[in-house]
């Protein structure tokens, strides 16, 4: 690992990799969210670490090239209903030594039931960049949220669709987003099992007690 001083913020090595990430996106589709800076505060203290990644969502692989540079001895796992446009999205297809795919359906609970059979618990950080439903968003943290580890982080993005009303991302036989994560404020202060919850602009993330 490099000098500190001399190593690439996240939201440079964000931008380099054109995901919507960063705080500056040129793609024509999609906008810049920002996330990166914000996950840098947070990761940077695991940067040198061995951690266990998770991301639910890889479309074109832009996001879990931009973490295999930021944790350059992570090993990276990622999930995703479509499967097989491009090789970060196909199972087997050996694009990065330390990276593996899996498709699956985040909103069934048997699917996470497998999955951690197979692929184990003691997550690092889990990012869920998936459906964004809000039915998606709450089933897959009621499946992996007991498999983060003490001390581990756990990442919501894209909350502003929780807005927009009834529609494919807000079903209203479950709460929406923001109720959702209001419910998880409650915890925090009743000591439920979460050390803090970090806010920004669209997007929680969630550190687990140790």
């Amino acid at each position: 690992m490099g000098n500190a001083s001399t190593m690439k913020s996240l939201d440079q090595i964000a931008i380099e990799h054109q995901t919507d990430r960063a705080s500056v996106f040129t793609r024509t589709w999609g906008k810049p969210h920002g996330y990166a800076r914000h996950y840098d505060k947070l990761f940077t203290p695991l940067r040198d670490q061995p951690v266990r990644l998770l991301e639910i969502g890889v479309g074109g692989g832009e996001g879990v090239k931009m973490w295999l540079e930021y944790f350059d001895k992570a090993m990276v796992l990622g999930v995703d209903i479509v499967k097989g446009t491009n090789p970060w999205d196909t199972f087997g297809s050996l694009v990065h030594n330390r990276y593996s795919f899996v498709d699956g359906d985040q909103t069934d609970p048997a699917f996470w039931k497998r999955f951690i059979e197979t692929h184990g618990g003691d997550w690092d950080i889990i990012i869920d960049d998936g459906l964004h439903s809000n039915i998606a968003v709450i089933a897959t943290f009621n499946a992996l949220w007991q498999h983060v580890k003490p001390g581990g982080f756990y990442a919501i993005e894209d909350l502003n669709v929780a807005y927009g009303g009834l529609s494919f991302f807000v079903n209203p036989s479950w709460p929406d987003h923001v109720q959702f994560l209001k419910g998880k404020v409650d915890e925090l202060n009743k000591g439920g099992g979460i050390d803090s919850i970090y806010f920004s602009p669209e997007m929680a993330v969630l550190r687990k007690a140790l």
